[in-house]
């Protein structure tokens, strides 16, 4: 698995740019209005699912593509689901968001364990799904729904920051893997 990921690195340093760029859309658009906002992560989570799934295809085959699939589909279906539906989701855009966190860190959880064997030093992949697995954690522990744009936006960056790293950590493995290919 570790080996089709790393030939599939841009496809994560793409992620962690769409995902930076909606965090600080969240956080520069404070007056958006929270339906605004749930179009805004539906597009977020459909392109960024749509990505993972891409890169998942590519390593078909390879032990862990289940985990890699689980995560890109719950990515997409939560992003159809707000285009689908936006009204309930603005509703409820904060448990959703929860839910969303929460699959999406148990799934990246899932598969650095799954990498833990190959890649020693991998710490993005891990942080990234602590990071959402808590969010999400938090969310559902809130009794009042705080303000998604600062709370989300931030989340957004940061996991886009850990997702950059973990495709520059892709990057330099794929290249050592081509070199000693040759």
């Amino acid at each position: 698995m570790l080996a089709a990921l790393a030939m599939n690195w841009p496809l994560l340093a793409l992620r962690a740019a769409v995902a930076a760029i909606f965090g600080v859309a969240a956080i520069l658009l404070p007056a958006i209005t929270l339906r605004g906002l749930v179009m805004l992560f539906g597009a977020y989570a459909a392109v960024d699912g749509a990505l993972a799934l891409v890169a998942a295809l590519a390593s078909r085959g390879v032990p862990g593509f289940g985990r890699l699939l689980l995560e890109a589909l719950v990515r997409i279906g939560v992003g159809f689901f707000a285009f689908l539906a936006p009204g309930f989701t603005a509703l409820a855009l904060t448990r959703i968001f929860a839910v969303w966190a929460v699959a999406s860190g148990v799934a990246a959880i899932a598969v650095a364990l799954g990498l833990r064997r190959d890649l020693s030093g991998e710490w993005p992949l891990p942080l990234a799904g602590a990071m959402s697995l808590l969010l999400g954690l938090l969310l559902v522990a809130l009794p009042a729904t705080p303000d998604l744009n600062w709370v989300i936006g931030p989340y957004a960056l940061l996991f886009g920051f850990t997702l950059l790293a973990l495709a520059l950590r892709l990057r330099q493995l794929a290249f050592e893997i081509a070199s000693t290919s040759l």
